[in-house]
């Protein structure tokens, strides 16, 4: 069985990997990508799953307040 970086081969099953940060089950295919497996998973791997489908990346606090956002403010005649 192939060794790939993130994950960890089954230990019975054929073309299973488990992936070490979540711990989720993955199917290999013929042409070499990973397919999860539907399971029973915890609250915390549901909501990373969740986010990750999602596509929105949430602000940490290390990036807030850094950087001020662009003044929403038009110039009139009376202020050129």
């Amino acid at each position: 069985m192939e060794k790939f970086e993130k994950w960890d081969p089954h230990p019975t099953k054929k073309n299973i990997y488990i992936d070490q940060e979540t711990g989720l089950l993955y199917e290999r295919t013929k042409v070499g990508s990973f397919h999860r497996i539907p399971q029973k998973m915890t609250e915390l791997q549901e909501l990373e799953d969740f986010r990750k489908a999602d596509g929105v990346v949430a602000m940490t606090s290390r990036s807030r307040g850094k950087v001020r956002p662009p003044a929403d403010q038009t110039l009139d005649a009376s202020h050129t």
